[in-house]
């Protein structure tokens, strides 16, 4: 498991020799980086080539720099850190080094990828963490404000097993994830243990005693762009520019999980060299999606696979999708870890895709319903004027009434700040930024386990892309109208493939919309045939309620648990889970993963967790 851990005030080299076994999961695939110093003490396992992203080092000054994740460099960058000869150490962070050296913190501040910057400066005994602007990349503090005592690190349950924390099970928490999805930021599953902060700026000095905190960058600060066709041009060459140097020769072979919709394409057809990357499609059995799919990267010039799921698949990965993944997001979700071992067979340097542009771009986390006519929803949105006091898109259900109150505060100070009346563009925006900003807690993705398993980036993590997300207006976002004619005009020889999951050509208007939603809808009900009653669905999303009708492994699991587990699911639920039978939760099968999530957590760390009952 590729990871950070940072223990601050210590330099007992066996404890963080201990910390980075607990982050190291395949260890024939992982590089493994120590340093222990008089202040602090440091680990990095990484599934990142240490030539191009180990740890760099200055020794005239002693200043050290260290990237959990990838920063993006152009050509240019990293032919000029090959000539610094006067570091040692990885290319990336020589430059990241060579930056400090030259303009200081602000000169890094704002850095180009999902990474984690931890800087070591001895000359004036302080250390930097700087987070990404959108907080995809996961790290964790634990009493950040005490700098004897703080420890930091990428992975929550890491520091809660480390033998000289103290922390309890934080059951909030669990509530708030079964009610909505995710947990409400910056908490996690354990007290005294929180998200560090997206775009933000650790400063701890050691000469001082002092510990320091800011955001370095902020959206909607900046002007918006003045016209549609203006933020669709700075759109369309910011996602080109970082794709393209996110899959240079040097950081090739590159696997992007690719599918017929409208996001991962836009990887194929941006892509530095084609030759170099492999589109890899997940379904269950070959389908319309699939077609869509290889016809993307037959017309790219991209090597199309794909990857057909077993009929155990999500069941069987489900203990160690909550032992990587931490239990942070539901494992109906786990889509990636069951292809780990197929993906190494093509040795891949890189591995892409395209999560979350839907929150980014495409108004995941907006106020707003379907436009209706004669009463049926249309695919178009049109706004609401209420502020949901939640994480859009899923409504949460009711929490039990011994968590709700504080469930609610917390939700509450997350919002803080935002407007109720949602009036403006703005309005609308600075609510919504609040459930995209972390992406690590973001429902419907699996960022935090990509980054633990694979030698991950993600494109939407670049700087111009950000510069773009706080220029843009929430009536671009509303039916995706600046993302679809960014992809339309970046997608140059596939522009004739649909879009699988509607029918419509890329960029297509709203009339051409509307006119393929009612051929789509005629289809429907001139064939007649409910692809839900097998496994095999006609995208690449599975059929959740089949495997709670034939999963034995699911089965086995559910019916398996103890008495204290059965009582606590079903406090933090509200009602008694097993009062329902699998059949019965096949008509609700998200909930029934979101518990089971749970479930296979504490299971997971059952030998070093004391999960067994609620004490209130």
């Amino acid at each position: 498991m590729a990871g950070l851990y940072v223990i601050l005030g210590n330099s007992e080299t066996k404890r963080i020799d201990i910390a980075a076994d607990r982050l190291t999961f395949f260890s024939d695939q992982e590089t493994r980086e120590i340093f222990v110093d008089d202040y602090f003490s440091c680990c990095l396992v990484s599934q990142n080539n240490p030539d191009f992203f180990g740890t760099a080092y200055d020794p005239k000054s002693g200043i050290r720099v260290i990237t959990s994740g990838r920063v993006a460099w152009s050509s240019s960058d990293w032919i000029r850190s090959q000539k610094m000869t006067q570091y040692q150490g990885g290319l990336s962070n020589r430059l990241i080094l060579d930056q400090y050296l030259n303009k200081g913190i602000a000169g890094v501040e704002r850095h180009n990828g999902s990474a984690i910057l931890l800087i070591w400066d001895p000359r004036l005994k302080e250390l930097h963490l700087l987070t990404d602007h959108f907080g995809y990349h996961p790290i964790f503090l634990y009493r950040p404000d005490n700098i004897s005592k703080c420890v930091i690190s990428t992975f929550p349950d890491a520091i809660a097993d480390d033998k000289q924390i103290v922390t309890e099970a934080d059951y909030v928490s669990m509530a708030d994830f079964l009610r909505a999805w995710r947990i409400t930021p910056p908490h996690t599953y354990y007290k005294d243990i929180n998200y560090a902060g997206a775009a933000v700026h650790w400063c701890w000095n050691f000469a001082t005693d002092t510990v320091k905190q800011r955001y370095y960058w902020e959206p909607f600060k900046d002007s918006p762009f003045s016209t549609l066709d203006e933020a669709v041009e700075e759109l369309t060459q910011a996602l080109r520019n970082s794709i393209y140097i996110r899959t240079l020769p040097h950081l090739c072979p590159v696997v992007s999980y690719t599918s017929g919709g409208l996001d991962s394409r836009s990887v194929l057809f941006s892509a530095a060299d084609p030759s170099g990357l492999v589109g890899l499609n997940l379904y269950d059995q070959p389908n319309k999606e699939s077609a869509i799919a290889e016809k993307l990267c037959q017309a790219a010039g991209v090597k199309y696979v794909g990857f057909e799921r077993d009929d155990d698949y999500y069941p069987r990965w489900m203990q160690q999708g909550v032992r990587f993944s931490g239990g942070m997001w539901s494992l109906e979700d786990n889509h990636f870890l069951g292809t780990r071992e197929f993906v190494a067979k093509f040795n891949p340097q890189t591995v892409l895709t395209a999560c979350t542009s839907d929150w980014l771009f495409k108004g995941y986390g907006l106020e707003k319903q379907h436009q209706q006519l004669f009463g049926k929803n249309l695919p178009t949105f049109e706004f609401t004027n209420q502020r949901v006091n939640g994480f859009l898109p899923n409504y949460p259900r009711q929490s039990p009434p011994e968590f709700d109150v504080e469930i609610q505060e917390r939700i509450l100070s997350w919002f803080d700040g935002t407007p109720q009346k949602l009036m403006t563009d703005q309005d609308r925006l600075l609510v919504e930024d609040k459930r995209i900003r972390p992406a690590c807690y973001a429902v419907s993705v699996s960022g935090q386990i990509m980054h633990r398993i694979f030698p991950y980036d993600t494109f939407l993590a670049d700087t111009k892309v950000a510069d773009c997300y706080s220029r843009s207006r929430a009536e671009w976002k509303l039916n995706g109208d600046l993302w679809a004619l960014a992809i339309a005009n970046l997608c140059q020889g596939g522009e004739n493939i649909v879009d699988a999951n509607f029918g419509w050509k890329v960029g297509s208007s709203y009339w051409q919309k509307l006119f393929m939603f009612g051929v789509g809808w005629i289809k429907r009900r001139i064939i007649k045939q409910n692809y839900l009653q097998g496994l095999a669905t006609d995208g690449s999303w599975p059929n959740l309620s089949w495997y709670l009708h034939h999963s034995k492994t699911l089965k086995d699991f559910w019916y398996s648990r103890s008495i204290e587990d059965k009582q606590l699911i079903s406090i933090l639920w509200g009602d008694d889970c097993w009062d329902l039978s699998l059949e019965d939760w096949a008509k609700d099968p998200n909930s029934l993963f979101r518990i089971l999530t749970l479930l296979n957590h504490w299971q997971s760390r059952r030998s070093r967790s004391n999960i067994s009952h609620i004490d209130r």
